[in-house]
């Protein structure tokens, strides 16, 4: 029994996470539950369909993104190869995260359309931290021209901390200078079994800091697909009758973002509770937890569809996708899911 619970213990640490979020959700609807379906049930069509045209077309600028990022690694797929990897990704993001996840579902097509596991781990890292850097730059900003709506101190604190943790990291990838001694302490400090991978992680990532301008390029992608991403939830929130000013979405969606990076299953409930928290300030109760289920409903239903896709096209054995998760900086890689 003990050594069930020890080789699931993530697992059952993820499912409580997402038990106890969704329990604090409905505590805090309770006796407005029936009022959020109905805003629900009564969704204004154009809108959603608004919304869905934005996600798919955000979905088209990350695949891009990805391109650029390949190609630095010597890397070449097709745009539609790309995009398909950015759609079955979402399946694994949102159904099945305890095992593998949708980066490392990337990096497994990619390293098997390559044969170049190293490149291909580095790619999906660095595919993640520039999206995690955008979201955070928005959030910064948006903060800066609405702090005056916002009466709750910590969201401040919240955004200046992680935009202190982007910097650096920032400053890792693009200055020599700042990164040597701190891979040279990474270095010795990491376990023998990981020196030579996470040596061959900073020899990838030179690649990029003798190519600014890429950096920029690839950035800005990134700042356009978040933005696309925030407007979908936008015309959502539009299409159960909620209209807030554009600046709150383009603070309190980033920071939801970075909640749902909380271990949990697919942010199921972290989500739910994050969203119900910061707008049921705006609007009422059942109108907030009514967006976050048009928000479950849409990305479940997205991911629910890339999954059937995923099934048609054949899918993949999942021993191998865990065998490459193993292999493939597995420390690194759950530090960016979760």
């Amino acid at each position: 029994m003990l050594k069930l619970l020890n080789k699931h213990k993530t697992l059952i640490f993820r499912v409580g996470i997402s038990i106890i979020s969704l329990a604090s959700v409905f505590f805090i609807s309770r006796g407005r539950i029936h009022d959020a379906f109905g805003y629900l049930i009564n969704a204004e069509w154009l809108p959603v369909v608004i919304a869905t045209i934005l996600y798919f077309v955000s979905l088209g600028v990350v695949a891009e993104r990805m391109g650029i990022i390949l190609v630095v690694q010597g890397i070449k797929l097709s745009f539609w190869r790309r995009y398909y990897l950015w759609l079955i990704s979402l399946f694994f993001n949102m159904f099945l995260p305890s095992a593998v996840g949708g980066d490392i579902a990337k990096a497994y097509y990619i390293y098997k359309d390559t044969g170049k596991k190293m490149a291909s781990v580095t790619c999906v890292l660095l595919d993640r931290f520039f999206g995690l850097m955008s979201i955070v730059f928005i959030a910064f900003v948006a903060f800066i021209f609405a702090r005056d709506q916002i009466s709750d101190p910590r969201i401040g604190e919240f955004i200046w901390a992680v935009t202190l943790i982007i910097l650096f990291g920032t400053l890792f990838v693009t200055s020599r200078r700042f990164s040597r001694p701190a891979k040279a302490l990474i270095i010795k400090l990491a376990p023998s079994k990981f020196k030579e991978e996470f040596q061959k992680l900073f020899d990838a990532l030179e690649l990029y800091r003798t190519r600014r301008g890429q950096f920029f390029v690839i950035f800005g992608m990134s700042i356009s697909a978040q933005i696309l991403f925030i407007l979908m939830a936008y015309w959502l929130a539009i299409s159960i009758q909620i209209r807030l000013p554009l600046e709150l979405y383009y603070l309190f969606m980033p920071i939801v973002a970075l909640l749902t990076m909380i271990p949990s299953i697919g942010g199921l409930g972290v989500r739910e509770a994050a969203t119900v928290y910061f707008f049921q300030k705006y609007v009422s109760v059942e109108q907030a937890f009514a967006f976050s289920l048009i928000l479950d409903v849409f990305l479940y239903g997205v991911g629910a569809l890339c999954g059937i896709l995923y099934a048609v096209k054949g899918g993949a054995s999942m021993k191998d996708m865990e065998r490459l998760e193993e292999q493939s900086l597995k420390k690194g890689v759950e530090k960016y899911e979760s």
